[in-house]
């Protein structure tokens, strides 16, 4: 190729990127991860200055934007496919800058070969993308292997955003936002997060194995839910906390049968001292089969599963701004399917174990089996406060607790 050419097809290239920005303009006062206009009026919770992602400040990150207008398979590593300032990017997406995906009706497959290529599955060729901020825009489809998140996410309406491992990591206080209106559903998230910041929730979000709370603060945020698999044990470790907002729920997407709902090694939270709770969280827990059901022919279960497992490290505290109104509620799992047709409950109750510190002030417990509360120290009882009983208990308050019967199997070494 001779010079003249090559240099005309780089002016060509040049111009194509140019055009393409422009398409992909957007209002400076457009509402994104990096740009979260809190001051907008009806888009943020009522409590919105209160949060910590409101008081986090994050300083100006260079800005890459995807290219590309129509459905597409390319390496996130691949500069060509970004444009940054208007620009041809030179550098790919890392930690340190903010990521946009416009709005628009297109996919984005970010793996190097299109799925089920040299035999691979549809989630060994979707890649890693590493950022800060993340925007995915109105009607856009990404599929990731997993991503790495500094920064802010938000998934806006008509998105579709599909994921095997997330990662929500670093020193920040940060916000997860879906609009979505469906579930933001991973595989494997994780909270990696200095043991003081915290990455908070907002919407419908999920994981269809295991969620860890490793470090730092996981917090589901007003009215919002995240709803945990049941293939595989969701955890919270030492140095981690799940904190539940006004009007949040934790549940399953289906009945977890064996093995923990929740595994607390750390901290679980109902409101915190400066936001607490205004209406009440709920805490669905799955009924526990205990050999009571076959599964491929076999008893399913043993006794030492339990809906929630309180560790003896860990420690249970409600914060409310009203604790005869404003409570955690802990209750049976109902379906999430939209049919309306519920599954037969009857006689499926909740079994917890509560080992570690215990500061509640504002609970409720509904559809446990007798002996269905488990504690170290009967005693502690008359520490708690504003306890109230639902209608769906097999029996009275004082037969529904009992001693810790000293089953607690499956315990993970790494937390010991």
């Amino acid at each position: 190729m001779n010079q003249k050419k090559s240099i005309l097809i780089s002016a060509c290239g040049a111009l194509l990127m140019t055009l393409l920005s422009s398409a992909w303009s957007f209002a400076a006062d457009e509402p994104s991860a990096h740009n979260p206009c809190f001051d907008q009026p009806g888009l943020w919770p009522a409590d919105v200055k209160k949060t910590d992602y409101y008081k986090q400040k994050l300083e100006p990150a260079r800005l890459l934007v995807w290219a590309h207008k129509t459905d597409h398979v390319g390496s996130w590593k691949e500069a060509a496919n970004w444009l940054e300032d208007g620009k041809p990017a030179t550098k790919d997406a890392d930690e340190n800058c903010d990521v946009y995906f416009p709005d628009g009706k297109y996919k984005v497959i970010g793996g190097v070969v299109p799925p089920g290529i040299n035999g691979g599955s549809a989630w060994e060729s979707w890649g890693s993308l590493k950022c800060r901020n993340l925007t995915i825009g109105n009607g856009t489809e990404l599929c990731f292997r997993n991503y790495q998140a500094t920064g802010n996410v938000w998934v806006r309406p008509k998105a579709n955003f599909r994921i095997i491992e997330g990662f929500w990591n670093g020193g920040a206080n940060t916000f997860a936002r879906n609009d979505m209106g469906k579930w933001v559903e991973f595989k494997i998230p994780q909270v990696n997060k200095t043991d003081n910041a915290s990455v908070e929730v907002l919407g419908l979000w999920g994981n269809a194995d295991g969620l860890y709370v490793n470090s730092g603060k996981l917090i589901i945020g007003p009215d919002s839910a995240w709803y945990g698999g049941d293939r595989h044990q969701n955890t919270v470790g030492l140095r981690g906390s799940l904190i539940l907002m006004s009007g949040a729920k934790w549940a399953t997407f289906t009945n977890k049968a064996r093995a923990m709902d929740l595994d607390v090694y750390g901290e679980l939270l109902a409101g915190t001292p400066e936001r607490p709770l205004e209406k009440d969280a709920i805490f669905s827990l799955s009924y526990k089969s205990r050999g009571r059901e076959l599964w491929q022919g076999k008893p399913f279960g043993d006794d030492s599963d339990f809906g929630l497992m309180l560790r003896p490290m860990a420690r249970m505290a409600v914060h409310s701004a009203d604790p005869t109104k404003a409570r955690l509620v802990f209750n049976l799992w109902q379906s999430w399917r939209q049919d309306k047709k519920d599954p037969d409950l009857s006689g499926k109750l909740v079994q917890i174990a509560l080992l570690g510190k215990t500061d509640l002030n504002g609970v409720l417990f509904d559809n446990f089996d007798v002996g269905g509360v488990e504690l170290a120290d009967p005693a502690v009882r008359g520490q708690w406060k504003n306890v109230f009983f639902g209608k769906n208990n097999a029996g009275n308050a004082d037969t529904l607790f009992k001693n810790f019967s000293g089953k607690a199997s499956r315990e993970q070494p790494f937390y010991k």
